[in-house]
């Protein structure tokens, strides 16, 4: 009687709770603590209104490849969580290391706290297994999926040098010189085909790089070289060709002007015109202008931290090119972006932000119901308060409320009417709200 009437009722709950908890520490301490692991991530986010009394909506530049002035600009939320599991780490005796390293993203469009599955989504971004320090051969070598990328351009979030972000393999940071050389063969599959005469059709891409050479005073000279190719393929009457390209970039980096400074200079042709593997690796017979197209282009991105009470992030952008569309109207493109954020320092933490921009895109083929659409612009002011974790343009967390307005050409509005249809008979529109930016 008084053994069962100790498992009843509140005492039973309170003991059961007490031991779950032991055990649980138990199992923790034990294993759980014996896992080497770091945890990283980053988060953004925006919110705001439209002066018509919605939600606010983005004005983007199509064309662009990036968030073009992106300060006031983001309606979405945006995360990702990494873990890496340091398996064995380099140690005086014994230098090789292994790490194993996951990471997953989530959007959500932010309209509402719960939000119906066709307004966010899930990836898995990296999943890759890294090891160094053998002394058969120099480097780190690597296999899976993952981030293979260079630098960015803050103020337009964009990585645009050397971005081939994808699954395959490489070795890194290989000794050459006075700087380090790493090769990579990257693997993009087609999404749609699956049953062509090779399988699923796939883009290869053998990828060179070279970083951090001396070149003169303090500037250092980076080099980047790819070549993408994908064979001919059929799938019943359908018949695909075989298709390449390549491309060939430099970037010098140094301080100028007491800031930080990246000047690049690319030239794409065929599958890698665009700077990226995500060409098709399916071309049908009778469509050449993938082969037959190229790009110029060039990226300046300057930063200036911290002078006293200010510091400056600019970006200057601009391609010209060929779509390789031999047919009816002319095939050449060009577009300009440049951008500049001023950061006024109140104090330590509390800043005075603003932001403007303009953006120019031409396309001679391009026609909207028929009639040559010619020059797309797109320019913007912002302004913003915000609370930043130091004293720093790389402050963060930051958070931020700002005003934006926009304004476009005729041209450009069935285009801005994609994002943000409220505004689809416009040239300009204004926004407010609040926005976020944090890594960890």
């Amino acid at each position: 009687m008084g053994i069962h009437s100790l498992f009843q009722g509140a005492k039973m709950k309170r003991l059961s709770l007490s031991l779950l908890t032991k055990i649980l520490f138990i199992i923790w301490s034990g294993e759980a603590l014996a896992i080497d692991a770091d945890f990283s991530g980053y988060l953004r986010g925006g919110t705001g209104l439209n002066l018509q009394g919605g939600k606010q909506e983005c004005f983007n530049s199509h064309g662009i490849p990036s968030n073009f002035m992106r300060l006031g600009n983001e309606c979405s939320f945006y995360s990702e969580l990494a873990i890496t599991f340091h398996n064995k780490k380099a140690e005086k005796l014994d230098p090789v290391y292994f790490m194993t390293q996951v990471r997953l993203q989530n959007g959500a469009a932010g309209a509402r706290q719960w939000e119906a599955a066709a307004n966010r989504d899930i990836n898995q971004l990296e999943a890759f297994v890294k090891a160094g320090g053998f002394s058969e051969i120099e480097g780190q070598f690597w296999i899976g999926k993952r981030f293979y990328r260079d630098v960015d351009l803050n103020i337009f979030d964009w990585y645009y040098y050397a971005d081939m972000s994808g699954v395959g393999a490489g070795i890194e940071k290989i000794p050459l010189g006075q700087g380090h050389f790493s090769i990579a063969h990257l693997i993009q599959a087609n999404e749609t085909l699956t049953k062509t005469s090779v399988g699923r059709p796939v883009l290869q891409a053998l990828d060179l790089r070279y970083q951090s050479q001396p070149f003169f005073a303090e500037q250092k000279l980076n080099a980047w070289a790819v070549y993408a190719w994908a064979p001919a393929s059929s799938e019943g009457a359908n018949q695909y060709q075989s298709t390449d390209g390549y491309s060939l970039a430099v970037r010098v980096e140094g301080p100028v002007y007491e800031g930080k400074n990246n000047f690049s200079l690319f030239y794409g042709k065929g599958t890698m015109k665009d700077f990226n593997i995500y060409a098709n690796s399916a071309v049908p017979a009778s469509e050449n202008s993938q082969n037959r197209a190229w790009n110029l282009r060039w990226v300046e991105d300057w930063t200036h931290d911290v002078s006293d009470r200010w510091a400056f992030m600019l970006g200057l952008a601009g391609e010209f090119g060929d779509n390789g569309n031999k047919s009816g109207t002319g095939s050449n493109h060009q577009w300009q972006a440049l951008g500049v954020r001023p950061i006024y320092f109140v104090s330590d933490r509390f800043q005075w932000v603003f932001e403007a921009g303009y953006s120019h895109f031409k396309d001679d083929s391009e026609e909207n119901a028929g009639v040559m659409v010619g020059d797309r612009e797109l320019s913007r002011l912002t302004v913003a308060s915000q609370l930043s974790l130091s004293k720093s343009i790389w402050g963060r967390p930051v958070m931020r409320v700002f005003v934006t307005h926009s304004l476009w050409n005729s041209g450009n509005q069935s285009y801005i009417a994609q994002d943000a249809p409220t505004f689809a008979n416009k040239t300009e529109g204004t926004s407010l709200g609040y926005q976020f930016e944090a890594w960890f």
